[in-house]
């Protein structure tokens, strides 16, 4: 088959061309290479595409491309074919301005991208998203991250920016920001009020204030967040009405910082489903101030809270307790604080009132003696379906008990216990146990479903 006067489309992949069209019966263009790189064409097709002389079509083509910063024809090109060869050929590294409000093609975008950094991002299987999103997320990650603080300009690169690429932010990951120069007498970092409150379609902000490159510009309290950085950043939350997650990780909270916090995503983020602070060093003082300024009502669509790491003891997790059975959580993590059998034993008790799935006390310090309380979540909770309990001192004993009652509990479906002082024969019990509770609902999803449908096919 001859393709020599045809690009086919940029959306068909490699595999399916090789799988419907063997290489040696074809012709390709010379200016093909779009679709088909040197090293998948054998050498007899590479010789005959060297001396195949470029059609008038493929010269004006040509044309377009070398002029199109001054010329941008994209839409103008009426056949699908000159826009998929437009589309291989055109530079990446003309202005961005320029690309985006003429081009918004995935194969395009995904070039660029590829081209730029080399690595592909990871997307959730079966929620693709546009690449010009990608795209221009990461841009403005790196633009937010290398930003010296002397070289913030509110109405001059930052706008500029945001006029470019505010319209397709969704997700902002901020890893590290740089730190201030050690001529200055505070450690504020750049401003991000102005930033976030220009992003009206932002629904995922992962921050984190920590500076991985501080070289010459290192001082004592450059990793820390000041009063100012959280009033900015208060400010600029409070305008963030369509946030759904937010985390916040590797950034030393005080208790009054968390004051500013806890009122920027109450008032500001009604529709916020998770909220996580990891690894921030917010202790039991920090929880209690967070929690004393929100209300009753306060966050009232959170369904995943995660404090991983954060130096809570028995206190906080007492103080906790008291306002989570007010909340629909359904994911609470805990992982890697000292709350001891007491904490979770408070935990426990108002994990009864609360629709619950996940529950995270990983690495808590819980001994033996929470026995009696777990016995009764397994035997009464009927939402539970995820438990980590690993990296605890609870013994044989606790096994002995659990092997006892589980068969209870209908529900459950993942319980870890490693590093508990339990036999591996014993957890292993656990998980056939488990597996077939899972085996369950299948088969009782399966007979809903067949009933469903007959049900639909009475009616008709």
């Amino acid at each position: 088959m001859d393709f020599t006067y045809c690009e086919f489309p940029s959306t068909v992949s490699i595999d399916t061309f090789m799988a419907y069209f063997n290489l040696t019966d074809v012709k390709l263009p010379k200016v093909g290479g779009k679709s088909l790189d040197n090293s998948q064409i054998p050498n007899e097709v590479q010789e005959g595409q060297t001396n195949q002389v470029k059609s008038l079509r493929h010269l004006v083509l040509d044309s377009i491309v070398d002029n199109w910063s001054e010329l941008p024809w994209y839409k103008h090109l009426g056949r699908r074919e000159d826009r998929n060869y437009l589309l291989s050929h055109l530079d990446t590294q003309l202005p961005l301005q320029l690309l985006s409000s003429h081009i918004r093609e995935d194969f395009f975008w995904q070039r660029c991208y590829e081209q730029r950094w080399k690595s592909a991002p990871l997307q959730s299987r079966g929620v693709e998203r546009p690449w010009i999103n990608i795209y221009m997320e990461r841009h403005v990650q790196e633009f937010i991250e290398n930003m010296p603080t002397g070289d913030y300009e509110q109405e001059g690169n930052v706008q500029a920016t945001l006029d470019i690429c505010a319209a397709y932010i969704n997700q902002l990951d901020i890893s590290f920001l740089q730190p201030a120069p050690p001529t200055t007498d505070a450690n504020d970092h750049i401003p991000l009020d102005y930033l976030l409150s220009n992003l009206p379609d932002l629904r995922q902000l992962r921050l984190s204030y920590c500076t991985k490159t501080a070289g010459c510009n290192y001082q004592m309290g450059c990793n820390q967040l000041t009063a100012r950085d959280i009033l900015l950043l208060s400010k600029g939350l409070s305008q963030c009405h369509e946030l759904r997650q937010f985390c916040m990780h590797n950034t030393k909270l005080m208790p009054y910082q968390l004051r500013f916090l806890a009122h920027s995503l109450d008032k500001g983020c009604h529709h916020l489903t998770e909220m996580s602070l990891l690894h921030c060093a917010v202790g039991d003082a920090g929880i209690r101030s967070f929690l004393e300024t929100c209300g009753r009502e306060s966050f009232s669509t959170l369904t995943v809270l995660d404090l991983t790491n954060n130096k809570i003891t028995e206190e906080g997790a007492y103080i906790l307790s008291r306002t989570l059975r007010h909340v629909p959580l359904q994911r609470l993590v805990l992982r890697l604080n000292p709350i001891q059998s007491d904490g979770a034993a408070a935990i426990f008790h108002t994990l009864q009132l609360m629709p619950i799935k996940e529950l995270d006390l990983g690495t808590c310090g819980i001994s033996e003696t929470i026995t009696k309380l777990f016995m009764m979540l397994i035997c009464q909770h009927n939402t539970l379906l995820d438990i980590d309990i690993s990296n605890n001192s609870l013994g044989e004993d606790f096994g002995k008990h659990l092997m006892k009652i589980i068969t209870c509990n209908k529900v459950l479906e993942k319980l870890d216990l490693r590093n508990t002082g339990l036999s591996l024969e014993m957890r292993r019990k656990f998980q056939e146990l488990l597996i077939k509770n899972v085996e369950r609902k299948k088969h009782e999803a399966l007979k809903q479903k067949q009933r469903d449908k007959f049900k639909a096919m009475m009616q008709l």
